[in-house]
């Protein structure tokens, strides 16, 4: 039966297995105000007759924020690992984030010493599932998987980014999520970083890591120069190519002269003067004013 119970008597043990998102949170606050609780929170009794909250986080949450001191709850006739279990494996009900279900899987696994196996039985899921999910949090730092609990990093994030790059540099990991508190990437732009963040060497990955938004700054910058030279099909197309190889061939040289060549070494001359003459005849070719 459902009854109020004051919140503070809650034993909110799992408040750290549930993503918190700003809308959703947003969208249940303005529902409670206006119509008050509807649905009652999960809890059941501990060995040592504690209330645990089982589901309903978003709820109680909602419920301080808008000022209320009690909850409805429906107390389960069952104990605390079966209920775990059945909220878990009601997947139709509530759409469960991939962290979510990995922060309550090794709930199972550590706190009541549950194999992986049984675990995927009571879920309906294979062991290699429920493997996968429970290395997917025990790859993450604790301060980034705190940083998704509090709806700091997206799931998104912290799944396809994060836990790889943990999993490969703790320390790395480490180091972006701090920069990201600073200055956050979008999803594209985060997956774009570690796309090239794998494939890079050591020194170019430290550049990566001080400053990840200017990189992706100038992966931008680079790509809009392309676009901008890339317009054009056909033999037009062709040109663009040719001149900017010409463009970097010369800057080579520029960057090498000194290392090569000495004032009025007459070879050297006769080729940099034939290249100026070259040049002044497609300037003029090009109809640009001399």
């Amino acid at each position: 039966m459902d009854t109020a119970v004051d919140i503070h008597l809650l034993e909110l043990r799992y408040a750290h297995t549930r993503v918190i998102k700003p809308a959703n949170f947003r969208r249940l606050r303005n529902s409670i105000e206006t119509y008050g609780q509807i649905v009652p929170a999960l809890v059941v009794e501990d060995t040592e007759k504690k209330l645990v909250l089982i589901d309903g986080y978003l709820r109680v949450r909602a419920l301080k924020a808008c000022g209320r001191d009690q909850v409805l709850i429906n107390l389960w006739d069952d104990n605390e690992q079966n209920a775990m279990f059945s909220v878990l494996s009601k997947s139709g009900e509530r759409q469960w984030e991939a962290i979510e279900q990995a922060v309550l899987i090794q709930e199972m696994y550590r706190r009541f010493g549950c194999s992986l196996g049984f675990i995927g039985n009571r879920l309906g899921r294979d062991k290699s599932w429920v493997k996968r999910r429970l290395d997917l949090v025990e790859a993450l730092p604790e301060d980034i998987l705190n940083a998704v609990v509090e709806g700091r990093l997206s799931t998104w994030a912290a799944g396809r980014v994060m836990a790889p790059l943990a999993r490969a540099n703790v320390s790395d990991a480490k180091k972006l999520m701090a920069k990201l508190e600073k200055e956050p990437l979008s999803t594209r732009e985060l997956s774009r970083l570690y796309e090239h963040y794998k494939k890079s060497n050591r020194s170019v990955r430290s550049r990566i890591l001080e400053n990840p938004s200017l990189f992706i700054k100038a992966l931008s910058e680079k790509q809009k120069d392309k676009e901008a030279l890339n317009i054009h099909d056909g033999p037009e197309g062709k040109w663009f190519k040719d001149i900017r190889m010409i463009c970097r061939v010369l800057k080579h040289l520029t960057e090498t002269v000194e290392h090569v060549c000495y004032s009025r070494q007459e070879k050297h001359l006769q080729w940099i003067e034939k290249l100026e003459k070259q040049v002044l005849e497609l300037k003029t070719a090009a109809g640009i004013d001399l």
